[in-house]
């Protein structure tokens, strides 16, 4: 729960929620002749599905309940309507959420909308068969609402409401609705995220190296070209003597960074991983000491092989993946960067200046 209300989320879910609400109260129509004319055709959902892909399913239960809160003065049916449209929002926004919240690809993003749809269409049928049926019945007769359903359906009587409006109108008409804000969603929600990241870009989130500023202590890169020039940014900031502690999962990103920390440094070389030779050395404005020590048992293995020679070198710079395997014979000024795999396009790099 803290990561959500942090100030960034807080001023996420507010501007969320006033978008959510305008749709909600202002941007809506009635589709006649394919839909009874008290249906009110609106995505009020979509900007709480883009909060809870954004932030978590918590944010975006909590825009479509401050949408529905806004909305309850305004009320003309008691407040029977706004319930029901929060339950819907909250089956669609929380299925949806939850889903990505596991599956954080785009595969991940269309199961995920597509059962959330399901998910809202279904609760639609139950929320107007046992509570919004029933009130209006009581509320204005069920005259009136077999009236209102009789210029699209001649037949409908009192007895057959049910069997008339909820597959022939209730069903469709939130599947379309879902469906709609769906789409708005898919399309849009990998650029507003970056839009937002940007906003809240701050100094103090900036890593500063020899006095200047050089690169975000975390930011989320879309892609592996992306993961390069990030590491291309660092590298050409250091001035020697330098020790990057490179960590993360297999298949993290670990050598696209370190062949762009590489060009950084003025390497021509391609760079490949030392997963067998654990140290690769390459000439450029500074000279560049790639190690693996996945394979080696400790700070004791890494010093009888040899390989601490070159650490806190001011000729050059030692980047070391693995480097929890040899602890205990780093020395010398460190930077950590930390990859992690968060898609198959995404990955969250963090920089820490020891």
């Amino acid at each position: 729960m803290g990561k959500v209300f942090t100030t960034k989320n807080i001023t996420r879910i507010a501007v969320f929620s006033a978008v959510a609400f305008v749709l909600y109260m202002f941007i809506k129509f009635p589709l006649p002749g394919v839909f009874p004319e008290f249906l009110d055709f609106q995505i009020s959902d979509m900007p709480a599905l883009l909060a809870g892909y954004m932030m978590g399913p918590v944010a975006g239960c909590l825009v479509v309940t401050i949408k529905c809160l806004l909305k309850l003065p305004f009320t003309s049916t008691a407040g029977v309507g706004e319930l029901g449209d929060f339950l819907l929002g909250i089956a669609f926004v929380l299925t949806s959420s939850l889903i990505y919240r596991k599956h954080r690809t785009k595969k991940g993003a269309i199961v995920s909308l597509a059962i959330g749809s399901v998910a809202c269409t279904a609760v639609s049928l139950a929320v107007n068969a046992f509570i919004l049926i029933p009130f209006y019945s009581t509320a204005f007769g069920i005259e009136a609402v077999v009236g209102m359903l009789s210029k699209l359906f001649k037949d409908v009587t009192k007895d057959t409401v049910m069997n008339y409006y909820l597959p022939l109108s209730v069903l469709p008409f939130n599947l379309l609705r879902c469906i709609l804000s769906s789409v708005i969603t898919f399309l849009i929600y990998k650029k507003l995220s970056r839009f937002f990241d940007r906003i809240f870009e701050s100094r103090e989130n900036y890593l500063i190296i020899g006095g200047k500023k050089c690169i975000l202590k975390s930011v989320v890169t879309d892609s592996e070209k992306a993961t390069f020039k990030l590491g291309e940014k660092l590298g050409k900031m250091l001035s020697g003597g330098e020790i990057i502690l490179l960590s993360g999962d297999l298949g993290a990103g670990k050598t696209v960074f370190a062949r762009g920390l590489a060009k950084g440094l003025g390497v021509t070389d391609e760079i490949v991983s030392p997963t067998f030779t654990l140290l690769n050395c390459y000439h450029g404005r500074l000279d560049l000491y790639h190690y693996d020590a996945y394979r080696l048992q400790g700070a004791e293995d890494a010093e009888q092989r040899g390989l601490t020679e070159y650490f806190g070198a001011k000729s050059g710079v030692c980047v070391i993946e693995w480097p929890q395997n040899i602890e205990g014979a780093i020395v010398g000024d460190t930077i950590e960067v930390n990859i992690k795999y968060i898609d198959e396009r995404k990955r969250e790099v963090t920089v820490v200046d020891k």
